[in-house]
């Protein structure tokens, strides 16, 4: 079952509130991304910095602007800092340049995200999207975001290097990256497969017990990394943390000029941009909405597929690699019959863990490459769309998934059934009241599991309900208009 996911209205209404010297960690939901390949050019030039947060308050940022943690994040403040104790990859930090309006960033758009922090550097980097209505009020709420992996962007200085003596190679659970190239190298190419390889030499990283180095570092992060739409941006999140390691953030502000490399700084350079799989909250198409339909019980199978009959819709399943491979399941079957019936059938990991917590993107890949196996062999299908366990996502998961899925869809929701909390409970009404709530704010991509009859039950009162809302029911491809989705 998919995580937590709370409209980000309930956490402005917190900022709106927030009186207090310190804030506890409220749980906002996660920050999610989104992210094609752009090219960005090396720049010097000089300029007033734009100074977004440097921790001088424990409840808004430099710019008048509320910063907090979310996904009960711990955090310990202190004078020109905060400290975040993570302890999963959902957990985030923000802080934001507005919530009630859209923030423009286009005269920045050539310019650099600066972090200056101290602690691990396995975590992600978001710049976070408005909605088109530029409303904290509607759903989604951030809209999309974009990622990176912060580690790639981190300056290595000299003495760094020096504690532990040479780097090590990446080992072959890594990836693959261009960390020693120049920015205007080419060198992203997917092969037929859509598996992604890079040309020029391979990063050397330091030493497990180098990752962690004493004092302060910097980041540097070109602006144009980060493919949202500059008129609408929201904020700036860390998230994405897969070790337990602390981090404590100083300084983050955007800065016209970067380091040149030299003996100081461990020769440093930007890296190239890598290909990143691309996230989705809800439908592009007008009037059009979409079922998401993640795990089940091979009990309901029957009565859920009766229903989408009766119905006449067509809609998106999510399936578990290791559920096709237990033949007890008799989901191969299932699956197959759906397919038959014009139901899309789209990748949902092979053994549903959350992946981003996993410690090496080895591991990632295996969820990855397992998934893609079954449904070749039993199936006899390949998807590009693919829905993370507990719709956790950072920079790993999304990269990993370009190299090895040719132009990603990542798909999370902008309506929860909220099954996972009230299927078992002695109020299952509570997942219609959840499902009109996401309807109203405008959401029009749902998430939803059969594992329980209460939900399977309402499923027609759900689909009645946007019918006579004015929406056309759709699969996840369609409401995306993708080219190669089966016409209307």
């Amino acid at each position: 079952m998919h995580r937590l996911f709370i409209g980000y209205n309930i956490i402005l209404s917190l900022i709106l509130a927030a009186t207090a010297l310190y804030q506890e960690p409220v749980n906002h939901g996660h920050w999610n991304e989104l992210r094609d390949t752009l090219n960005s050019s090396y720049k010097q030039k000089t300029g007033p910095p734009l100074v977004i947060d440097t921790f001088q308050n424990p409840t808004h940022n430099d710019l008048g602007f509320w910063h907090g943690s979310g996904e009960n994040l711990s955090v310990q403040h202190g004078p020109g800092f905060i400290r975040l104790l993570p302890r999963d990859p959902d957990q985030n930090f923000h802080t934001q340049f507005d919530c009630n309006t859209c923030y423009s960033l286009m005269p920045w758009y050539n310019d650099f995200l600066h972090v200056v922090f101290e602690g691990t550097d396995q975590f992600s980097v978001s710049l976070n999207q408005h909605n088109d209505e530029c409303n904290p009020q509607r759903s989604p709420f951030p809209s999309v975001a974009d990622t990176i992996q912060a580690e790639r962007y981190v300056v290595h200085p000299a003495s760094e290097r020096s504690r532990d003596g040479d780097w090590d190679e990446k080992d072959d659970d890594d990836y693959d990256d261009n960390d020693d190239m120049d920015l205007d190298t080419p060198g992203n190419q997917n092969d037929k497969h859509g598996r992604h390889h890079q040309n020029g030499r391979r990063r050397k990283h330091a030493k497990p017990s180098a990752r962690i180095p004493l004092g302060r570092r910097d980041l540097y992060v070109p602006l144009n990394h980060f493919e949202i739409d500059f008129d609408r941006v929201v904020s700036v999140s860390f998230h994405g943390f897969f070790t337990e390691e602390p981090m404590s953030l100083h300084r983050v502000e955007i800065v016209s000029d970067v380091p040149q490399p030299s003996q100081e700084n461990g020769h440093f350079r930007l890296p190239g941009k890598l290909p990143s799989g691309r996230l989705v909250l809800r439908c592009s198409r007008p009037n059009s909405f979409a079922f998401g339909i993640d795990d089940g019980q091979p009990r309901f199978s029957q009565r859920l597929m009766r229903i989408l009959d009766e119905e006449g819709v067509r809609v998106t399943f999510f399936v578990v690699g290791a559920g096709l491979r237990d033949r007890s399941t008799n989901f191969t079957a299932f699956y197959k019959e759906m397919l038959k019936k014009g139901h899309q059938i789209a990748l949902h990991s092979n053994t549903h863990p959350k992946m981003e917590s996993l410690p090496t993107v080895g591991q990632i890949d295996d969820e990855i490459i397992q998934t893609i196996q079954v449904f070749e062999d039993q199936l006899g299908i390949e998807s590009s769309y693919f829905r993370p366990p507990f719709g956790t996502v950072a920079a790993r998961l999304r990269q990993q998934l370009a190299r090895h899925i040719a132009n990603p869809y990542i798909v999370n929701w902008s309506v929860d059934v909220e099954d996972w909390l009230w299927a078992n409970s002695s109020a299952p009404e509570k997942q219609l009241e959840a499902f009109y709530r996401g309807v109203a704010k405008g959401g029009n991509l749902a998430v939803m599991h059969y594992l329980n009859p209460t939900t399977i039950g309402y499923l027609p009162q759900f689909i009645q309900h946007v019918k006579s809302a004015g929406y056309q029911i759709m699969r996840i491809d369609q409401c995306l208009e993708d080219v190669s989705a089966p016409p209307l």
